[in-house]
This record gives C-alpha cells, structure tokens and sequence, in this order.
C-alpha cells in the first residue's frame, strides 16, 4: 500500500474511532488496535499503547462537553477516577511485561465477552 493511502485510511479511522468515542464514551480501541495492527502493521503492545494515546485528547475533550452540559455527577466521577487512575497504571505495567500473545488473547476475551453481553443482556 502507498503512503499516501495508508495515511489517508488511517485519517478515516482516526475519524470514525473518534465519533465512537465521543458518541459513545467509549469503544474507540475496539477498532483502533485491530486497525493499527493490520493497517499499519503495528506490533501489538504498540498498537495498544498508540490507541491509548490517541483517545486520550478525544476523550479530554469529550468530557470537558459532558461536564459543561451537567451530565457528569461529581459525587460518581471522582471514586470513578481514582480506580481509573490505578487501573490505567496497573494495566501499562501489565502491558509491558505480558507478551504480545497473552496480550492479543486477553484482548480478544474481553470483545467476545462485551460482545455476547450486548447481545444477550
């Protein structure tokens, strides 16, 4: 694939797993990882760690909205945070030291598992 292609394919998935995220809060890295790993051909630990880093700006941004438009309840979203926060950190250290395999597999667990549940839940 030409470079310009490439860029121009990622730009669009780029667009879409950021109204996936802003539409739905979240869902952004069921695509992204799978994208940056066949298109880009992206090792998996990278494709992770680039999906993270790409939401991260999308999903600053859409919380800034939800909170300016009073859908965000202080006295959830701080508890929510903190165990986000030591979550986020336990899971880049998991990141780091599990091979690209385990990694792909747990991966692939937790869609089928967010898959059948909304499907039959």
């Amino acid at each position: 694939m030409k470079k310009g292609w490439k860029v121009t394919i990622l730009i669009f998935i780029g667009a879409l797993v950021g109204f996936v995220s802003g539409f739905m809060g979240a869902g952004g890295g069921m695509l992204l990882v799978p994208a940056l790993h066949f298109i880009a051909k992206e090792d998996t630990k990278t494709a992770h760690a680039t999906a993270v880093a790409v939401i991260l700006p999308v999903c600053f941004i859409s919380s800034i909205v939800y909170i300016v438009k009073g859908y965000v309840q202080s006295a959830v979203f701080w508890p929510v945070l903190l165990g986000t926060l030591i979550g986020g950190v336990l899971g880049t250290v998991a990141l780091k030291k599990l091979k690209s395999e385990y990694i792909a597999l747990i991966f692939a667990l937790l869609m089928i598992a967010a898959a059948v549940k909304m499907i039959f839940f």
